[in-house]
């Protein structure tokens, strides 16, 4: 009798978890929301007071919804653990930096885990979220060029609300949310309804003006190369005739609302007049001051503005720059060569598991492709992928545990298929 009322207790238990559980995607789908058209301070704590809290519950329990044993993110949590650590031996900033170091690693390490929950949400409604992705890269975008006046498009370099405020991250931002809706409505293993096309082309529209808008070259050349392999992604799962369709359609809208808003001559020299922004010089300064310990870095709590790297070579040159403006070497500078390996395991894990993925070869390269954004828009901009709630966790993050997510959602299929068929046989 007490194993009847046990497996009823568990049985409903496992029945509010699962309750629960739908309440964090619902939860993370505002937040994305809030982040793309909120100030920081709402989409900040909005996550904090309610989507952390939430997924230490589901953590706690249910531990089969987040295995820390699960290589990424293992991978992960360790590398917030290393970068924590570390800073209090090898750096040499105040106090108070290394402190806010270690609390940016525990941060990071939860904000992971809530989001590989997330992702579980995601693969199981696909459709649904397919839908909010697009709607958030429409929303991010229409409301970074409605805030903008329209004499002042000409000289300015557009932003977008809430994360999307600054012009590099914006953009950035704005093309994983329409890149990562685009895969979802194309591989969901549903037929796409004409009314999907036309919404799906008015989102690269948008997409597509608002990332010129901010004028930053190098997401305007990743969002470029991400399209013009798109447009093959079609090619092959559609008809000739649509897909030259839909890219005739989606580049005229796309030229006649950059040709009014700000023409195509003064972008064009608004582009090149700002030459290469001083990156060669930023890259050069740290590879020509490495940091003082090359395995273990600076400290991730050390000011970059302290280094070697910024006194003696940028400061001379009067710069005054932030960080590195590229992932690899700012993760160089802060955890030295043992915090380059935690990142390129971080990459190459998901690439390693996007190519293993039993699913078509078309499914693969878009995974890889979506891999391929955070490559190249985080090489001429950010520095760290384990910090406090920041942009990053949409560039970068956002690309690496989807597609982990995706390709282990695949696995676990095949899985579970072969364990149907062979009870079936027995």
């Amino acid at each position: 009798m007490q194993s009847v009322v046990d497996m009823g207790q568990n049985s409903s238990g496992r029945e509010m978890t699962a309750v629960w559980f739908g309440r964090l995607g619902f939860l993370f789908g505002i937040w994305l929301f809030l982040s793309v058209s909120a100030p920081e301070v709402v989409f900040r704590t909005f996550f904090h007071a309610l989507i952390l809290p939430l997924t230490a519950y589901l953590a706690l329990q249910r531990r089969d919804l987040v295995d820390l044993k699960e290589p990424f993110i293992a991978v992960f949590v360790l590398f917030c653990a290393y970068m924590s650590v570390s800073t209090w031996f090898v750096g040499s900033g105040p106090v108070k930096d290394d402190w806010q170091a270690s609390r940016w690693g525990v941060e990071a390490a939860f904000g992971m885990l809530a989001f590989r929950l997330w992702m579980s949400s995601i693969v199981r409604y696909r459709k649904v979220w397919g839908y909010v992705f697009l709607c958030a890269a429409l929303l991010g975008s229409l409301a970074g060029v409605a805030t903008v006046p329209l004499p002042e498009f000409g000289g300015l370099r557009t932003g977008g609300l809430g994360m999307l405020e600054h012009p590099i991250q914006g953009a950035s931002i704005a093309i994983v949310l329409m890149a990562i809706g685009l895969f979802i409505l194309l591989h969901r293993n549903e037929p796409i309804q004409p009314a999907e096309v036309f919404f799906a082309v008015l989102v690269i529209v948008a997409t597509c003006v608002f990332v010129i808008m901010t004028k930053s070259r190098a997401p305007i050349l990743t969002m470029c190369a991400y399209l013009t392999f798109f447009v093959f992604v079609l090619g092959a799962r559609f008809r000739p005739h649509l897909t030259a369709f839909c890219v005739v359609f989606a580049g005229a809208l796309i030229v006649v609302s950059v040709q009014s808003l700000v023409g195509f001559e003064p972008l064009v020299e608004q582009l090149f007049k700002r030459g290469d922004a001083h990156r060669f010089d930023i890259w050069e300064a740290y590879a020509s001051y490495p940091p003082e310990s090359l395995w273990f870095g600076n400290g991730a709590g050390m000011d970059f503005k302290l280094m070697d790297a910024s006194r003696q070579f940028l400061e001379p040159l009067g710069l005054d720059i932030s960080h590195p403006h590229n992932i690899w070497l700012g993760v160089w500078a802060e955890t030295g060569f043992i915090g380059v390996a935690f990142q390129l395991a971080l990459l190459g894990l998901p690439v390693l598991w996007a190519i293993k993925a039993p699913t078509n070869p078309l499914v693969k390269l878009h995974l890889l492709a979506l891999l391929a954004l955070f490559v190249m828009l985080t090489f001429t901009d950010e520095y760290t992928l384990l910090i406090s709630m920041h942009p990053v966790w949409l560039i970068g993050w956002l690309p690496l545990i989807f597609v982990w997510s995706w390709a282990c959602s695949a696995r676990a299929a095949v899985r579970k298929l072969n364990r149907a068929g062979e009870a079936y046989v027995q």
